[in-house]
């Protein structure tokens, strides 16, 4: 009796990736882009890169950042480069603000099934790309303006670039990987090549010496050529020899790559030396200070060495309780693309964990080889047919479904203590309950009709909710309707000033710098190097004489300080407009 090999799902695929592009296309169209403007932009980040991209329009000064009319060298400035141009193109909008974020989340959509297709086929592609686009931490950081998602996009880009060079004996391909890390650079500064450099030192071990060249003729949707992953129960083969030559001279020249360096110095160099001419205490304040300084001391968001690891969790929901079964049972324990994808993912985790500074979006570059991997271990249980008999598959699903179940029933009948905490989420109105639901109910799906697409519906649907929660959110940290007031009632030779208070919002949707009465913000620095702005008040009747040289005035301010505002000017404040526990007011001077 002659026995057929059951027949797998992948022989249904089509024969062009368009298909597939298509697809993801359309996924991240929707996660990215719809309602993308209708959100007002939230401080203190987004209100802080777009009026920098404002600024460089205004002040026609392209090379050195500025926020509130003073240098701002924080960070280089390719971000700060793109949103300028939306800006040019499209008008000073929310959606051309956020754009450069949403273009850079689609794109990491498009890397990371380039990245699964050279690995493990179009299949396993289009899940971890899948994987990735469902991700809520990923949407929600796709739908924002922040360095984070344009950075991630160059680094993973560099990386994945160089990985590929390596292991398929591709030396051209170098020269992309350095441009893309060149450009990485250019947003955050050196840790781009700190990053790649542990990541590619630390997987060169993988492929210790070049494959040999790849056979033509291969037909489309066949997995491209490369080290065969080992699916055996035996040892793989060679391992002593791939790991016990690593340390050889040999293993790492293909790590040395001049011409890539001089492409990454040509593309990096010219602004660090412009802006160190510009001002000399650059270098000091970028590498010293911001970088070193941020990393090795906590003075700047301190946070727990494991804090990255809830966020992680946090940022991949409801995937991340699929993690350990896919790390752990779900793959292909001696496959060096796997490997690869594992270092990826902790250089990234570690480096940021080590850093005692620390907040949320640095992590983001970790998202996209996790989600490779997570759907690598779903396509190989689609490819065999296993979910149905994959008990750590089903236990990890169940976790997931009895998670939600109890997460539901606490929203529905809480406790007295936690009833308090549930206030706060009323805002969302149905939101919460809806997410909840699709949350415990998408697991227990999946496991009555035993089917990986189940799964990638229910995270579909439920990043759906992404759009509104996030104008919920927004309506509580935008302070768009202050800098329309301060617009809407601007005149020739008026002043903003912030009393003990800025807001980069504000600025830009006002169209206005801040005068501010003395105090530490992050403008210290742009301050030192030009002492004589004329933007800061050493004390009230320095603020209170320029007010009445004046013919109109703009106070924003907490309110607990408005007692000590009407004793400088008792009756003449007019109440504009309120955001939170800050208020505008107008007065009239000479």
């Amino acid at each position: 009796m002659t026995h057929r090999k059951p027949k797998t799902e992948n022989r249904k695929l089509p024969n062009s990736d368009w298909p597939f592009l298509l697809a993801l296309g359309l996924m991240g169209l929707v996660l990215f882009f719809y309602r993308l403007g209708t959100p007002g932009l939230m401080d203190p980040d987004e209100g802080r890169y777009a009026e920098i991209g404002r600024e460089m329009l205004a002040l026609k000064d392209w090379l050195v950042p500025h926020l509130n009319h003073l240098p701002y060298l924080e960070k280089p400035p390719l971000v700060y480069w793109l949103t300028a141009l939306s800006f040019k193109t499209l008008g000073l909008t929310e959606f051309a603000a956020r754009l450069p974020a949403a273009v850079s989340a689609l794109g990491g959509l498009f890397l990371a099934y380039a990245l699964g297709r050279a690995f493990w086929g179009p299949a396993a592609g289009l899940l971890g790309a899948a994987v990735l686009a469902t991700c809520p931490g990923y949407v929600a950081l796709g739908r924002i303006l922040t360095l984070d998602m344009v950075f991630a996009l160059f680094l993973n880009l560099a990386v994945g670039l160089g990985y590929l060079a390596l292991s398929r004996e591709r030396p051209r391909w170098w020269l992309w990987a350095y441009a893309a890390l060149g450009l990485a650079v250019l947003i955050k500064g050196p840790v781009a090549v700190v990053l790649a450099g542990l990541i590619w030192g630390l997987g060169v071990g993988l492929h210790p010496h070049p494959n040999p060249p790849p056979s033509r003729g291969r037909e489309k949707g066949e997995v491209p050529p490369g080290p065969a992953p080992h699916r055996g129960r035996g040892p793989a083969p060679g391992p002593a020899s791939r790991f016990g030559r690593i340390w050889q001279p040999r293993t790492w020249q293909v790590l040395w790559q001049p011409q890539g360096w001089l492409l990454m110095a040509v593309i990096v160099l010219p602004w660090f030396f412009y802006v160190q001419w510009r001002h000399p205490e650059f270098f000091r304040f970028f590498i010293l200070e911001h970088h070193l300084g941020r990393f090795l001391t906590p003075a700047i968001h301190p946070e727990p060495f494991y804090y990255y690891a809830p966020v992680v969790l946090g940022l991949m929901l409801p995937w991340s309780f699929l993690l350990p079964w896919a790390l752990a049972f779900g793959g292909r324990p001696r496959d060096p693309h796997r490997a690869f994808l594992l270092i990826w993912a902790a250089v990234v985790l570690v480096f940021f964990s080590l850093s005692r500074g620390k907040l949320v979006p640095y992590i983001l570059p970790a998202l996209l080889p996790l989600a490779l991997l997570l759907g690598a271990a779903l396509n190989d249980c689609r490819e065999a047919r296993r979910f149905a008999r994959d008990r750590g598959l089903h236990y990890s699903l169940l976790v997931w479904g009895l998670a939600g179940l109890a997460l539901t029933a606490l929203y529905f009948w809480p406790p007295a203590a936690l009833s308090r905490e549930l206030a706060k989420a009323a805002p969302m109105g149905s939101l919460v309950p809806a997410g909840l639901l699709g949350f415990a109910l998408t697991p227990l799906a999946a496991l009555l009709r035993r089917q990986v697409g189940v799964l990638l519906l229910g995270a579909l649907l439920l990043n759906a909710l992404a759009p509104q929660i996030v104008e919920t959110v927004s309506r509580g940290r935008s302070p768009r309707e202050v800098g329309l007031a301060v617009r809407d009632h601007w005149q020739p030779g008026a002043a903003l000033v912030g009393v003990q208070l800025y807001s980069q919002g504000v600025s830009f949707y006002s169209g206005q710098v801040f005068h501010l009465l003395e105090f530490g913000t992050e403008l210290d620095f742009g301050r030192r190097l030009r002492p004589a702005s004329g933007l800061f008040f050493t004390d009230l009747k320095e603020l209170t004489a320029f007010a009445a040289s004046r013919p109109r005035s703009f106070f924003y301010l907490k309110v607990q300080d408005l007692p000590r505002l009407e004793r400088e000017f008792p009756g003449k404040l007019r109440p504009l407009s309120r955001y939170k526990d800050c208020i505008l007011l107008g007065y009239e001077g000479k």
